[in-house]
């Protein structure tokens, strides 16, 4: 069950983040990259950490901010040409994705929260 959530995790999240980062400027190697990078420390740090102990609405909103962060800072350090706007809107666009993705992730029975949403 593990391989399968991350590697929908991958699918889901590349689907976006690549053609978004894309579109921000960034280069398509880099997109590749991030994408990758990005889900695999989203889905331990927001899916495994934060989801478990609080609720859906929270955890997607948590994994906003992350994503952001992460990047900004990415393509930062990678000296990419972004656009800010962009990076903002393919974090939002991850978010939303996230909320269906940890929403499947509940009904499969990975996370017990105690919290709905």
């Amino acid at each position: 069950m593990f391989v399968i959530n991350i590697l929908l995790k991958l699918l889901a999240n590349g689907i976006i983040a690549v053609p978004g980062l894309i579109w921000s400027g960034t280069s398509l190697a880099f997109a590749v990259g991030a994408a990758i990078a990005l889900s695999l420390i989203s889905y331990f740090i927001g899916d495994q950490l934060i989801l478990p102990k609080t609720n859906n609405t929270f955890a997607s909103t948590a994994d906003f901010l992350l994503n952001f962060t992460l990047l900004w800072a990415m393509a930062a350090i990678f000296n990419q040409l972004y656009s800010l706007s962009g990076l903002f809107l393919t974090a939002f666009a991850l978010s939303v994705v996230e909320y269906f993705y940890h929403d499947y992730l509940q009904r499969k029975g990975v996370h017990h929260s105690k919290h709905p949403g």
